[in-house]
């Protein structure tokens, strides 16, 4: 056969092997915060792996099958306090599939210098966010050390409206810098003619606004973040904040928060000034915009002495030492929503995993009529628990 006949038939043999329409399983993970379990769901990218070989007889030409068939879970893990910690022995991980029996991932990494496309989200909305003077300068400072070549980072203001000032522009000092200080002007210019910062409307509120991020992000390639800067209020979005945790999941984006510090009058009049508290310890269960975060595979950090750039640079820390958990994908497993759960041994820590979106088995492959049998000993065991679908 001529080489010309043979590219021609192999590119119609990969046309035929392509898996258009093929039904998706969206991943929902359970987050481990210390001793308690709290439903949630995460993010993560998956990997082909050749697992089927057609035989060749005398008058055909050889094609290989690759099913996409391998896992990747980016999970982010903490102290019980939410801070950074060592690295860990790999070999304790264990993962669960709808409360299934446990067992361990095939590789585990972390994660760093994977290329991730950061989207951040600065809420101007607040008048009293001591964070936005040094806000542009503390985003550009996280070039080149933290924020390499191969990122991808978009900047998104929401102030009466949300501004776009840019999309997947390089990891460049000077770009971030000029993009926030443009995103900022309305702020800025209200700033200045009022003596100080008057609040206004948005009419594009928090959910709203962090559901338009999130569906610009989905198509993004690398690792997918939303970094919002926001004291996580929102102002009667007509998205729902379940529809922001479930879109980050499915879309494989995990959402972290950076909060002001809370002020509050002294109590004392002899007190001069205000108090600034970390109100971590006052964080409700539900607090909808904390379970977006640990639910996607995120969590909330606090401001802290007024340092927002060591602040920003420790959240790029804790992106880049997550974990990455492989595992085969089950030829069994069917379409729908499922759980995850990850878990340390002999460990009490912060666990929040990413979702993960997967194709099913194809009908060739579950035939197995030409693919090489899964590892029975690698292969995950699902449980029967599943996933408790809200009323449409």
């Amino acid at each position: 056969m001529t080489m010309p006949k043979l590219q021609r038939r192999i590119s119609k043999e990969k046309k035929r092997n392509r898996l258009p329409g093929i039904t998706r399983i969206p991943a929902c993970t359970i987050l481990l915060l210390a001793l308690a379990a709290v439903g949630a769901t995460a993010q993560s990218s998956t990997e082909a792996a050749p697992t089927a070989q057609q035989a060749p007889s005398p008058d055909a030409t050889p094609t290989l099958h690759v099913y996409t068939n391998l896992k990747q879970v980016p999970v982010l893990v903490l102290t019980d306090d939410y801070q950074r910690m060592k690295p860990l022995d790999t070999s304790k991980f264990r993962i669960s599939l709808d409360s299934g029996p446990q067992f361990p991932p095939t590789y585990v990494r972390q994660e760093g210098r994977d290329p991730i496309s950061l989207s951040i989200l600065i809420d101007a909305s607040k008048p009293d966010n001591q964070m936005l003077p040094r806000i542009s300068q503390a985003i550009a400072g996280l070039a080149p050390d933290y924020l390499q070549p191969q990122d991808r980072v978009s900047i998104y203001v929401l102030d009466c409206t949300l501004i776009r000032t840019a999309y997947e522009a390089p990891a460049n000092a000077a770009v971030l810098r000029q993009t926030v200080d443009r995103g900022l002007t309305p702020w800025q210019i209200r700033q200045r003619k009022k003596g100080s910062a008057i609040p206004c409307k948005p009419s594009i509120p928090l959910w709203d606004s962090m559901a338009n991020v999130l569906d610009e992000l989905a198509p993004q390639s690398g690792r997918r973040v939303l970094l919002a800067i926001t004291d996580g209020e929102d102002s009667g979005s007509r998205t729902l904040w379940s529809t922001v945790r479930r879109r980050a999941q499915f879309e494989s984006i995990a959402v972290f928060g950076l909060l002001p510090t809370p002020v509050f009058a002294a109590m004392n009049r002899r007190d001069l000034g205000e108090i600034k508290v970390d109100s971590s310890s006052l964080r409700s269960t539900e607090d909808k915009f904390n379970q977006i975060c640990g639910l996607s595979g995120g969590v909330e950090v606090q401001q802290r002495y007024g340092i927002v750039s060591w602040r920003l640079r420790e959240f790029l820390q804790m992106v880049r030492e997550r974990y990455i958990l492989e595992f085969p994908r089950s030829p069994t497993e069917e379409a729908g929503e499922h759980t995850i759960a990850v878990s340390y041994r002999k460990r009490d820590l912060y666990i929040a995993p990413s979702g993960i979106t997967v194709p099913v088995a194809s009908e060739d492959e579950k035939k197995g009529a030409n693919t090489v049998p899964i590892n029975s000993s690698q292969a995950p065991v699902e449980g029967s628990r599943r996933v408790l679908l809200p009323n449409q």
